[in-house]
């Protein structure tokens, strides 16, 4: 059982209303009691409609939906909505967009386009999931948290650089256990300094397409990509966790999704 509150195989989906006009909420609503829906994930991607600026929130919308679905009996599994970040923070703070494998700065646009080691992605994506619990933690339709929406994808900023050569040197300690475990002496990657330490991508390692040529690198990147996500996972969790003890809190993934470990 998930949650006591619905003691049942849980029946539902996402549910985006917030994307057109108020009045079909009610006539998805009527299909929702004949479909035997129960449960609905709401606020997966208003990020930007929730903080329209850095200081300022905005939360009347989602408590229309919120108290809407409540009064007839739906459920919600409630998203922080950090799956896609708002336009103005892409534009107040470059350092939220991620570079790509080409080695290009993206742009606002897309969804999976937030570096995972950006310092404001973090301390907003944090602090949004904190307001989200404060808020709602009482909210009778509340049964589950939904963080973000489908982690994945890397970034090879300068960020991501820097906390990767802290990760390496957790993980390994001395460079010259690291010049062991990569087998740097192949093709000449012997390193003698931790700035030396570059990320895998077209910039450096390529070998055609989206590959890379130096195996050991590359897998210990994906490593690294892939606990940064963990670790923003981690810091919505812990916020929520603040004001919603009880209340089970998880995310969702795009099947076996070779970009996670």
């Amino acid at each position: 059982m998930i949650n006591e509150k619905l003691p049942k195989i849980w029946y539902g989906g996402d549910y985006n209303p917030e994307q057109w006009d108020k009045e079909v909420m009610n006539e998805d609503l009527r299909m929702f009691k004949l479909a035997g829906i129960d449960v609905a994930t709401v606020n997966v991607f208003s990020w930007a409609l929730i903080q329209p600026s850095e200081h300022v929130y905005q939360f009347e919308g989602l408590d229309a939906i919120m108290d809407n679905l409540a009064s007839k009996g739906v459920s919600v599994c409630l998203a922080t909505s950090t799956g896609a970040h708002p336009a103005w923070m892409a534009h107040e703070f470059p350092d939220v967009t991620r570079v790509d494998f080409e080695g290009r700065k993206r742009k606002f646009g897309g969804r999976h386009n937030s570096c995972p080691n950006s310092p404001t992605y973090r301390k907003h994506s944090a602090l949004i999931a904190g307001k989200l619990a404060e808020r709602y933690k009482d909210h009778p339709a509340l049964v589950i948290w939904h963080i973000s929406n489908e982690y994945g994808g890397y970034c090879y900023c300068e960020n991501c650089a820097a906390a990767f050569r802290k990760w390496l040197q957790q993980r390994y300690g001395t460079l010259d256990k690291l010049n062991k475990v990569w087998y740097t002496s192949f093709w000449g990657h012997t390193l003698y300094d931790w700035q030396e330490v570059v990320p895998p991508n077209a910039l450096s390692e390529e070998w055609g397409g989206n590959r890379t040529n130096f195996q050991s690198i590359s897998l210990d990147y994906r490593r690294f990509q892939s606990e940064s996500l963990l670790d923003c996972y981690s810091l919505e969790h812990d916020e929520i966790k603040k004001h919603t003890p009880n209340i089970p809190i998880t995310t969702n993934l795009m099947g076996f999704y070779p970009e996670l470990n």
